[in-house]
């Protein structure tokens, strides 16, 4: 991989909130908000605007959404690990998030289904890969609360779906939706560009002595560094594919994507045309939605950073929970209720990858495994809402999509709890056990 300049000095033995691991969650934060929870919580309320302009269906209105998910399924699976180990981080999150705002100023032009996709094609170029680089970038620093500091870091997210639909229901009558899209851009360009290049990229191995055990006592010994090494098993690709845990995590994965954005992209169409709520309400709902996965993610990242692999499996089993939910939707009061759930098995998702690809695989494999799990997890959300949109259109109703949804949740959870196992985080626990009763 690529060495890249240093910005700031070697952090010794800074533990606690001093680690500056947690400066680089803070700048992950920031372009979360900007550059993923506005663009993926704000999206939805782009489909009755066009539906309305252009008289197009659920189908193709919603495709937007399939076009950003293949786009950045494609360039996670196959661009980015490669490039990242050619090129070096930095450089390659400079051009995703370019490319990504280059997609929003692309709305500003859209008169025909087809300059509508495209816009698609060149935000799904970059915010599939945003999503990508900033969970490489955060997993670089963390070991023991991988997941948890991947949380902090994607509540950026959640916060940016809180302020978004708000603001851009606010905006809609007084700009048009064109332009409303383009200040996306801009803020991409002029908050989150800034932040990428002052922040640092890759921490040493004496850096991450401090995040190896626990925080509480002296500082770790260096003689920690070797029993890391010795954990950490470094495979090629073809072996990689060789291994039936491999596949039930891409699979989950996909799996999992596709009912929870299925669902969550419908839902403003759900709400406005089924239920009979209006934009208003309907976008207040999903700032709810975001508002309550927000803390959701605090509670996933712990809850995977102990129950690992188990404790994704029980999360999807949420989301089958929730799919089951949406058909009691009718009114305002059982639409808060289901946003509820909504918001808390939605809010924990994402949080999983850096989970499943450091606890299973190691470090040494995260620029392998990462990527492939980013990507199937992009193809999964891309494949959701135009396939439960597409029922809609054949039947007129939900309601078989939800049941075909909720089984599919229920496939995910299985072949995690029986065929995954956190094979690195054990060999770490046994390596570092040894080694902390030796010094």
């Amino acid at each position: 991989m690529a060495t890249e300049a240093v910005e700031i000095r070697p952090s010794g033995t800074a533990t606690g909130w001093h680690y500056p691991g947690w400066w680089v969650v803070a700048a992950g934060f920031v372009i979360f908000f900007f550059s993923f929870g506005g663009p993926t919580y704000s999206m939805s309320l782009l489909y009755n605007e066009v539906i309305a302009e252009f008289g197009w269906t659920r189908a193709q209105a919603t495709g937007i959404y399939a076009w950003k998910g293949i786009t950045g399924a494609v360039v996670a699976i196959l661009v980015i690990g490669p490039a990242v180990q050619r090129f070096g981080l930095k450089p390659v999150f400079l051009t995703v998030l370019t490319l990504q705002a280059l997609g929003f100023f692309t709305l500003l032009n859209v008169s025909s289904i087809g300059t509508y996709f495209l816009a698609g094609f060149l935000i799904g170029l970059g915010q599939g890969a945003v999503l990508l680089c900033i969970k490489l970038l955060v997993a670089r620093w963390f070991i023991r609360n991988v997941g948890f500091a991947g949380a902090m870091a994607l509540v950026g997210s959640s916060a940016g779906g809180v302020v978004f639909p708000i603001a851009i229901a606010w905006l809609l009558p007084e700009l048009g939706w064109r332009a409303t899209y383009a200040l996306i851009g801009v803020s991409i360009l002029a908050i989150s560009v800034p932040l990428v290049l002052f922040a640092k990229q890759n921490p040493t191995e004496e850096d991450l002595l401090p995040e190896t055990v626990t925080a509480k006592g002296p500082p770790p010994a260096v003689g920690l560094v070797a029993a890391m090494r010795a954990a950490d098993h470094r495979v090629g690709y073809a072996e990689l594919v060789r291994k039936p845990m491999f596949w039930a995590i891409m699979i989950g994965i996909f799996i999992i994507a596709a009912v929870d954005q299925g669902l969550f992209q419908n839902m403003q169409l759900y709400f406005v045309q089924e239920v009979g709520l209006t934009r208003e309400t309907a976008a207040w709902l999903l700032s709810l939605t975001a508002f309550i996965g927000l803390l959701a993610k605090f509670i996933a990242g712990k809850f995977f950073d102990v129950y690992s692999v188990k404790g994704i499996a029980a999360w999807y089993l949420m989301i089958a929970f929730m799919v089951l939910l949406a058909f009691t939707v009718s009114n305002l009061w059982t639409a808060i209720i289901f946003v509820c759930v909504l918001g808390l098995a939605h809010g924990g998702l994402v949080c999983e990858g850096p989970v499943l690809a450091k606890h299973v695989f190691g470090p040494s494999n995260m620029d392998k495994v990462l990527p492939i799990v980013t990507g199937c997890f992009a193809l999964g959300s891309s494949a959701g809402p135009i396939v439960l949109a597409s029922i809609f259109d054949r039947t007129g109703h939900y309601n078989f999509g939800f049941a075909l949804f909720t089984g599919l949740a229920l496939l995910a959870a299985f072949l995690l709890t029986w065929i995954v196992r956190p094979l690195y985080r054990d060999r770490l626990r046994a390596a570092t056990q040894t080694a902390t009763a030796g010094s």
